[in-house]
């Protein structure tokens, strides 16, 4: 039924954009020819107007006039995707510099941008996401947000200064958790998609748009101006006949966003327990005086992505691509008056935060544990679908880490030094071949920064250094290709030299090289044989029976009975990465069942350690399914070695 549903609407959608295309092809048409004709003979065509009517001019066209309209218009249209694809390959970073937006680094001073990349590590953490890179756009006063990627290891957030400069801490993290529901679900990769195709129907009427604010003197959102009434006559020509591709771009839109912005406004307050937060922040966007406006002169493709209407006009009364505001405050908390929270927007925010009574500053835990514990399939069923109790723990632990160790975060190299320092021995005499592989790289100085690190590492018991990826990728991000690929070298020199791969630092290695790859491995066929691993870390070392039981559990919910275990001595950490790349080819659905296999096979024995954890959260990484913490956030006594 479901699918048959989907293929309903893809067909729908083909249709319209179909429409919108011939439209605006008709409209040009429309424009274009009298001036030709006019340009070419104005008293022929001012006789045949006033004589047989305005009509008849248009048969005095030739043929080739409309073909070469046509040809013309259609060439716009697909220079507009060509151009948006060919930006967006080169990474989702692309899309944040066409809309003139800043990266928020790690290390930022500003107290707005420092609170924002807080609340992201907190629900990175939370729900066992990499922290996605941040953007903010600067002279977009409006108050919106939305998040861009083809997959959530490749997820970036953006946010206006509005949004950072009106909302409370509270109500960002509300709206950072609405778009953190849109990475999860999968939402981002058929938003984007969206945007291939609907940059080409809108990009008329953004031409027109840019025309019109350059040339017109009021200015663009970079800031630039410059006055010249003819072409700005151009750009409001152009925007009123691209105006029709708009007008069917959101259609499209809303017939992708609105369920999902429904959607996503229940995962957020599932996600923070705060519906107060999420109404208020719609409230203080009602009554702000830019509203939610995005003046980028992109804005018009990526409506459907933002966390409230881009651009208030006459279409988005028709056809709003977002739910109205009041039905949406009512859908996330029905038990309270939408007028309740646009009174208490109207209030100062700093007032009302003065209000507050703050709590008294308490020690940082010694040991993290969740209020509720769950096992393994309670696990595999939340991904995606983080709870209050992952943000619990996750503002527990980042109140645990150090301060030398939140420091270095902060910048690529401390980022790099802190993940190596990972992977470094206790032990003197099996450190020293380590750093020494570093030095051979010309790594001195990145090798000592590593082993000051190390101590402070080693403070912290193994079942929490996996959130430390999460928080060290952003940083690690920004640098380029050469500089990822020398430090996964540097990683794997230091992992290598450590006399013994454990499944600890395979697993770490693994993560990092699934979220820094430089291209993304997505060739080749499937094959479901090496899937026999997950079994030896299901069962005790030298257990063939408990092996072979864990084993056939998988096995039974794959539903392949032809599946064979093979020996633990034939599965090397390296035949275990092949598959794990031969797996990623997988079908959405197929990954959830594959998901739901490893978990079976982990719980078989109904004993969780800690390794079958990793391994879990590696392979939900290289599947692009971010797997909350609930299992790594157990008390490291009651988890077994």
């Amino acid at each position: 039924m479901r699918s048959r549903s989907a293929r309903s609407a893809s067909r729908t959608l083909v249709l319209l954009y179909v429409l919108a295309v011939a439209a605006i092809v008709a409209c040009v048409n429309l424009a274009a020819v009298p001036v030709y004709i006019a340009w070419t003979d104005l008293g022929k065509a001012v006789e045949t107007s006033f004589v047989q009517g305005p009509l008849r001019v248009y048969a005095l066209a030739p043929g080739r006039a409309y073909l070469i309209t046509s040809l013309a218009t259609l060439a716009i249209i697909a220079l507009g995707t060509v151009e948006i694809i060919a930006r967006l390959s080169l990474g989702q970073g692309e899309l944040a510099a066409r809309l003139a937006s800043r990266p928020i680094g790690r290390g930022t001073r500003r107290d707005d941008e420092r609170r924002l990349v807080n609340i992201v590590d907190e629900l990175s953490i939370a729900s066992g996401l990499a922290a996605p890179p941040l953007f903010v756009l600067n002279r977009e006063q409006g108050i919106n947000a939305f998040a861009a990627g083809l997959s959530p290891g490749q997820a970036v957030i953006i946010v206006t200064q509005g949004a950072l400069e009106q909302l409370s801490r509270d109500e960002l993290q509300a709206v950072i958790a609405h778009e953190f529901s849109h990475i999860l679900n999968g939402d981002i990769r058929l938003n984007l998609r969206a945007v291939y195709v609907l940059q080409g129907i809108v990009f008329l009427s953004a031409i027109g748009r840019f025309m019109m604010q350059y040339y017109s003197g009021t200015g663009t959102e970079e800031g630039r101006s410059f006055f010249h009434f003819p072409l700005a006559v151009v750009g409001v020509a152009l925007f009123a006949i691209g105006s029709v591709g708009l007008f069917f771009c959101r259609i499209i839109q809303a017939s992708i966003a609105r369920e999902r912005e429904n959607l996503a406004d229940a995962s957020a307050v599932r996600f923070t327990r705060n519906a107060d937060a999420l109404c208020g922040a719609l409230a203080r966007i009602a009554v702000h005086g830019e509203g939610s406006r995005v003046r980028n002169w992109h804005a018009d493709a990526l409506a459907h992505m933002l966390f409230a209407p881009g651009s208030p006009s006459w279409l988005q009364l028709l056809i709003a691509t977002h739910p109205p505001t009041e039905e949406r405050m009512r859908r996330i908390n029905p038990h309270v008056s939408p007028v309740f929270y646009f009174e208490k927007a109207r209030k100062p925010r700093q007032l009302e935060e003065s209000k507050k009574v703050s709590a008294p500053e308490q020690e940082p835990p010694k040991t993290i544990v969740p209020r509720r514990l769950t096992g393994v399939v309670a696990l595999i069923a939340s991904i995606g679908k983080p709870g209050v109790e992952h943000l619990d723990y996750a503002t527990d632990l980042l109140s645990y880490l150090t301060p030398p160790i939140r420091e270095a975060l902060g910048d690529p190299a401390g980022a790099q030094a802190v993940m190596v320092g990972c992977v470094l021995r206790a032990d003197l005499e099996g450190r020293e071949p380590q750093l020494r592989a570093l030095q051979a790289l010309a790594l001195a100085d990145f090798a000592r920064r590593a082993d000051v690190l190390r101590p402070h590492l080693e403070q912290l018991d193994r079942a929490y250094r996996l959130p430390l990826i999460a928080l060290a990728v952003p940083a690690l991000k920004t640098l380029d290709e050469a500089g990822r690929g020398a430090f996964l070298a540097a990683l794997r020199a230091a992992i290598e030299n450590n006399r013994r791969v454990t499944l600890s630092k395979f697993v770490l290695a693994t993560i990092l090289d699934w979220t820094l790859a430089p291209k993304a491995r997505r060739a080749g066929g499937v094959k479901y044989r090496d899937r026999g691993a997950l079994a030896h870390a299901g069962a005790a070392v030298g257990d063939a029976a408990a092996a072979q039981v864990a084993f056939d559990t998988g096995r039974e919910v794959l539903a392949m009975p032809a599946l064979v275990l093979r020996g633990k001595e034939a599965l090397q950490l390296s035949r275990v990465s092949e598959a794990l790349e031969r797996m990623s080819l997988l079908a959405p659905l197929e990954k959830e069942r594959l998901m739901q296999a490893f978990a079976a096979a982990v719980a078989a024995d109904s004993d969780i350690k800690r390794m079958e954890h990793e391994l879990l959260r590696a392979v939900a990484c290289v599947l692009d399914c971010p797997m909350p913490p609930s299992v790594a956030a157990l008390d490291p006594r009651l988890l077994r070695k």
